[in-house]
């Protein structure tokens, strides 16, 4: 098939990296939408590691799809214990 895959799962695994910070302000418009690039570079990584011929790119996506997974979840918890900090 090619590097499809592979490039798609790159482009979002960055976009999702970072995409907690724009779609982290709309919680109301879009709950959950944190989930969704990191979400579908880990689906497409999976399927590049699989289906391409060139698995670098969808390796790399998949990393930077859990990576960005793995944000999304530990932000609430370190935004917390920021706050929290100067009263301790």
């Amino acid at each position: 098939m090619g590097k499809v895959f592979g490039a798609l799962s790159l482009i979002f695994g960055i976009f999702g990296l970072f995409g907690w910070l724009i779609f982290a302000m709309l919680p109301i418009v879009l709950p959950y939408s944190g989930f969704y690039l990191p979400g579908a570079a880990v689906v497409l990584g999976i399927i590049g590691i699989i289906a391409d011929d060139s698995k670098g790119m969808a390796i790399a996506g998949l990393i930077l799809g859990i990576i960005g997974i793995i944000i999304v979840i530990m932000l609430p918890f370190l935004l917390v214990f920021l706050f929290f900090l100067p009263f301790l």
